[in-house]
């Protein structure tokens, strides 16, 4: 019973978090938002952004293994990366970000077993953006 108030509580957590990051962002204040949003990844994640662009793919994936979040903080993660590459553009910030999504996504799905229709819609829209954008990336 205390692990599912636990896990409801963190869930509870995270979606006011996210809904606070989209509501900056959707009011235009983006410096809040930047600031929130960092505070929010050193505070939850021990990390700041600069220093997981620079992961490569494996090393992402090991940090984030390593860390063992539970799959509601690890999906968190992946909105917030989400939301922060939007819109996308085609630069390599936003590629680094969405091929992180992607990552957490596959852990989500192969070590937590945890699969959602947002994130499935979520990674074909990612899908679309690197055939779009790059050839098969």
């Amino acid at each position: 019973m205390f692990q599912r108030d636990f896990i409801m509580n963190e869930a509870r957590k995270f979606a006011l978090i996210l809904a606070k990051l989209l509501g900056l962002k959707v009011e235009g204040e983006y410096e809040s938002y930047l600031k929130y949003f960092n505070e929010v990844l050193d505070e939850e994640y021990n990390a700041e952004l600069e220093e997981l662009l620079k992961l490569d793919k494996a090393a992402f994936k090991k940090r984030l293994i390593d860390a063992g979040y539970s799959a509601e903080k690890l999906n968190a993660l992946g909105q917030m990366l989400y939301v922060f590459a939007e819109p996308f553009t085609a630069d390599e910030e936003t590629s680094a970000l969405l091929k992180k999504v992607m990552v957490i996504f596959d852990l989500l799905e192969t070590e937590h077993h945890y699969e959602s229709f947002d994130n499935i819609t979520k990674r074909n829209v990612i899908h679309q953006y690197f055939n779009n954008n790059y050839e098969r990336a």
